[in-house]
């Protein structure tokens, strides 16, 4: 209790101070007692004020700032936005103040008024600091919203130039998509059809090795996903039927649904395999306009272990076929 009356009473000692334009003294006071209520967000409104009167307007910020997360931390929100709107009054080019108002609008559940916030500091990015950030923020926007958010498109359509920027960058995010597929070799070992794929190619490697012959591994890559068509899984297994029945009755052939196919190609060296692809580029050409590219690998030239095998086949070349 009686903390609490000190407290109050250091407030209005400062409050006092203030009216009476007698900064120094103020900012001695508040120093004096910042400490020992160091988590009280009134207190550091006051001190910001403070500082702003004696023109320290950087120091005066960081007291404001810490207002904000000490009320946020309670979760008096208005407050919070009261204090990142007077920090704008003092000075505009404080810009990265938007993306904070964007943090608490969001967290009191205002989703239009945070759009609008985080957009106005995308388009302040926009004008200074150059593209590498402003793709952050944009990052940061659709990770929240969605790149499909009708607030947010509506809000974007306000901002021309920051829209063409949206637009470039959304762009390059779904060509990312398409280029950077996932690492093969994982999508290959959490295939379903992976131990029975893996068994098929130990059984391979101790006949290779008694025999002395070579074998090969392979993908056949497509960018079927690319055209979203609603009829993909049955297209790729039509893909499937025409494949198989371009192999031989001796080969295994597995379709995963990353929109590609994998297999093994028992007693089939590297310019058999070569073979094969050119085989298929006569019959996948022009299946539904799409690029296919296949790559391999063959033991023992490429691998002596299903491990080094699949090492290789990730790291070979690809040939394409159109």
């Amino acid at each position: 209790m009686n903390n609490k009356k000190s407290y109050r009473r250091v407030i209005e000692t400062l409050r006092n101070l203030l009216i009476k334009a007698r900064y120094h003294e103020a900012l001695k006071v508040y120093l004096q007692n910042v400490g020992e209520f160091n988590d009280m967000p009134e207190l550091r409104n006051i001190g910001g004020d403070v500082l702003n009167r004696l023109n320290k307007k950087e120091e005066a910020i960081l007291e404001y700032e810490r207002c904000i997360e000490l009320y946020r931390a309670k979760k008096l929100y208005a407050n919070a936005i009261a204090i990142a709107k007077k920090i704008l009054r003092i000075g505009s080019h404080y810009e990265h103040i938007y993306a904070v108002l964007g943090d608490v609008y969001l967290e009191a559940g205002l989703v239009g008024e945070a759009i609008q916030n985080y957009l106005e500091y995308a388009e302040r990015m926009r004008k200074s600091t150059g593209h590498a950030h402003l793709k952050e923020t944009f990052g940061r926007i659709t990770e929240l919203f969605g790149e499909k958010n009708k607030v947010l498109l509506q809000t974007l359509s306000g901002y021309p130039e920051l829209k063409k920027e949206f637009d470039n960058f959304q762009r390059e995010r779904e060509s990312l998509k398409g280029t950077q597929k996932e690492n093969l070799l994982e999508m290959i070992k959490r295939d379903p059809e992976y131990a029975t794929f893996s068994k098929l190619v130990e059984v391979e490697l101790l006949r290779s090795r008694r025999y002395m012959r070579q074998f090969s591994i392979f993908t056949i890559e497509t960018s079927l996903f690319e055209t979203q068509s609603e009829n993909r899984l049955i297209d790729m297994e039509k893909m499937f039927g025409i494949v198989k029945n371009n192999l031989r009755m001796i080969d295994y052939l597995f379709l995963n649904s990353n929109d590609f196919f994998y297999g093994l190609l028992p007693e089939t060296p590297s310019d058999g395999v070569f073979i094969l692809s050119d085989r298929l580029a006569n019959k996948l050409k022009g299946l539904y306009q799409i690029k296919v590219s296949m790559r391999w690998a063959t033991y023992p030239k490429d691998g002596q272990k299903i491990e080094t095998l699949l090492t290789s086949l990730q790291k070979s070349g690809q040939v394409y076929f159109k």
